[in-house]
């Protein structure tokens, strides 16, 4: 296993801790220069909420335009042979209600691509009690509608981290046996790792296949489609509810900038590249940020990421009861947060192979990367309690210019941000789905009330898992990956 003793994967933690507490300790030395940061905090936080609501505007009018697109006409339009595309589906699963899974091979199988140019790999684990009965049923049910459904059984090994990386790394390498069999050109062969509770779009692989063949570099590409954690929506507890929705609403917003981002969750890239890369490592938690960064220098930094401009539906987190939802969010959270190891990693890979790759091209993709996980733990603190906390801790810094005006500048720039925050409503409820039968009338209500709890879930739900996994790793302890489980209820 990788573990967190490298001193570079430690880096980026130790000066998140260090930025948080800034102004617990600043403002007694250097009062002026902490109310300074604040402020650069506070604008920071309105052009991040401008960012989010300008940009969910443009994507989602994009998203409308490519969901009433025929791909398929204009390949052929183009004299595109998507014909030759063959698309490889990974479905890494452990403990997944058959019901879940039923429901991802339905939308599948519906995909407006031809979908016997599907190969479908069902990878599970060799430790769940019935996975391949599961999967026999589901491959008795679904077989007809696919070029093929594979089914593998990772088995855990010494050194090996349970969890999506190492189960697509075994399937993987299964897999290539496979095609070498079927005999398959690798030149136009497709390769998508879709979380097992994702309804994926029905024009997302005749899109893909489109933009497969009208890259000048398809074999350094990713292709990321946005994902709205929708599909049971309107049954989490609401604090739960409040976090996917920004997360479905940035993942739409982050379309528009897809040369500073990363892959997550459901993406799709040439198998020819994921195969020279050598395909997912065994020993890591967070997989996309991590593939990104290792086929990065594997193509000697010259992959990129391009948008599918299409949403495809997942699984808001939802445990057996209230408060379970509650730990599963914080788990899950917590284990995104995780991610921040790829910052070393990304620094590792860059002091063995600066010499042959592009350094602005490193550090555009360095600077998105730090800017998530350097802030994730600092930003509620610096943001919901920056204005408050110098003048307690230094009293006489309420008797200076700087000190009064504080909280009256920091009020009036945070209420600025409010505004887009009414943007991000519309695109949220553009995006969902229609309300249930049966839904209270003030349902509706409650769903715009919800952004009320903003500062409660912000820290529940993202400053403090970021703590947790940020210290965990900053004084080396493991961080076993835990599974988020499923319900499929009527």
């Amino acid at each position: 296993m990788r573990g967190p003793s490298n001193l570079l994967e430690r880096l980026t933690p130790f000066f998140s801790l260090i930025l948080l507490t800034t102004p617990l300790w600043l403002s007694f030395f250097l009062p002026a220069f902490t109310v300074y940061l604040i402020f650069i905090f506070d604008l920071y936080f309105v052009y991040r909420s401008s960012f989010l609501a300008i940009n969910s505007v443009r994507s989602y009018l994009k998203i409308k335009e490519s969901a009433q697109t025929n791909w398929l006409e204009k390949a052929r339009s183009e004299n595109l042979s998507y014909q030759k595309v063959h698309h490889l589906v990974f479905i890494p699963t452990y403990k997944e209600p058959y019901t879940i899974l039923e429901r991802t091979l339905s939308f599948l199988a519906a995909s407006e691509f031809p979908s016997k140019n599907i190969i479908i790999v069902l990878a599970g684990e060799e430790r769940e009690e019935g996975f391949l009965e599961k999967a026999e049923e589901l491959k008795k049910n679904f077989a007809k509608f696919f070029y093929q459904i594979l089914v593998t059984r990772h088995i855990l090994k010494e050194g090996e981290v349970a969890g999506k990386s190492s189960n697509q790394n075994y399937a993987a390498s299964l897999v290539s046996f496979f095609i070498e069999q079927e005999g398959f050109d690798e030149d136009f062969l497709t390769i998508t790792s879709c979380d097992a509770d994702v309804a994926i779009h029905p024009k997302y692989f005749s899109n893909l296949a489109y933009l497969f063949l009208k890259s000048p570099e398809p074999y350094k590409r990713f292709w990321q489609g946005a994902l709205v954690f929708y599909n049971n929506i309107w049954r989490v507890p609401l604090p739960v509810r409040v976090v996917h929705t920004l997360f479905s609403v940035a993942g739409v917003a982050d379309l528009m900038r897809s040369k500073t981002s990363f892959i997550y969750s459901t993406y799709s890239a040439s198998w020819k590249m994921i195969k020279e890369a050598g395909f997912w490592d065994p020993d890591v938690i967070s997989e996309d940020w991590h593939l990104f960064f290792k086929t990065f220098f594997a193509t000697k930094g010259q992959v990129e990421l391009e948008p599918i401009f299409l949403a495809s539906s997942a699984d808001a987190v939802e445990g057996n009861g209230y408060l379970n939802s509650l730990s599963a969010q914080y788990q899950q959270n917590r284990r995104w947060a995780w991610g921040v190891v790829d910052v070393g990693y990304a620094l590792k890979k860059f002091r063995e192979h600066y010499r042959e790759i592009s350094i602005p091209n490193f550090i555009i993709r360095l600077l998105r990367a730090l800017e998530q996980h350097l802030l994730w733990p600092v930003n509620w603190w610096f943001i919901t309690l920056g204005a408050t906390l110098p003048p307690l801790i230094n009293p006489n810094l309420r008797y200076t210019t700087l000190g009064y005006y504080l909280p009256k500048l920091s009020g009036i720039i945070l209420t600025i941000s409010t505004l887009f925050i009414l943007v991000i409503i519309v695109i949220d409820i553009l995006l969902r789905p229609p309300k249930p039968e049966g839904a209270k009338k003030s349902f509706f209500l409650v769903s715009i009330l919800q952004y009320l709890l903003l500062p409660i879930t912000g820290f529940v739900f993202g400053s403090l898992p970021g703590m947790d996994a940020h210290a965990r790793l900053l004084f080396g302890k493991r961080l076993d990956y835990k599974v988020t489980e499923k319900f499929e209820k009527k």
